[in-house]
């Protein structure tokens, strides 16, 4: 099988089990695991797996980084505070060594949409670790995937 079909179906696996959890469990209890920006993040992580950004370290540090940046902006009210997120979440990211694009995406989609806390967790980090689960057993049952690579030594 290609890395690009290999990289796909786990894509498609992470979706899928994305959208299982969020009606069967998340929903119901007023959080939820869907978000625009874990496109971008299922492109990392399943096409790119040895690329720095696709660590879960940068993964959960950047959704860590851009939920509480963004959220701090939101109660501080700050004018244009999709712009103050975004370079806030850019440079917060940097010197933790956690950057993570898609994460940038969320604090613009938290920001734009008024997230309250609940936003620090949910959609964005609780999804990206879902994705996280999903790509490491499919790692784990079909080889490293996607990329063709190995993963980057740290």
């Amino acid at each position: 099988m290609s890395g690009a079909v290999a990289s796909g179906i786990g894509a498609a696996l992470g979706f899928a089990t994305l959208h299982y959890l969020h009606e069967n469990i998340l929903s119901p209890q007023g959080l939820g695991c869907l978000c625009p920006p874990l496109g971008a993040v299922a492109v990392l992580l399943f096409s790119m797996p040895g690329a720095p950004a696709s660590q879960p370290k940068a993964v959960i540090g950047g959704h860590i980084v851009a939920g509480l940046v963004a959220y701090s902006v939101g109660q501080a009210q700050l004018p244009y505070p999709e712009a103050v997120s975004v370079a806030v979440t850019i440079v917060a990211m940097s010197l933790f060594k956690v950057t993570h694009p898609p994460a940038g995406a969320y604090a613009f989609l938290f920001a734009n949409k008024g997230m309250g806390a609940k936003g620090i967790v949910a959609p964005g980090l609780i999804g990206a670790v879902i994705l996280i689960v999903v790509q490491q057993v499919v790692k784990v049952l079909t080889g490293m995937v996607g990329g063709g690579g190995k993963k980057k030594k740290e």
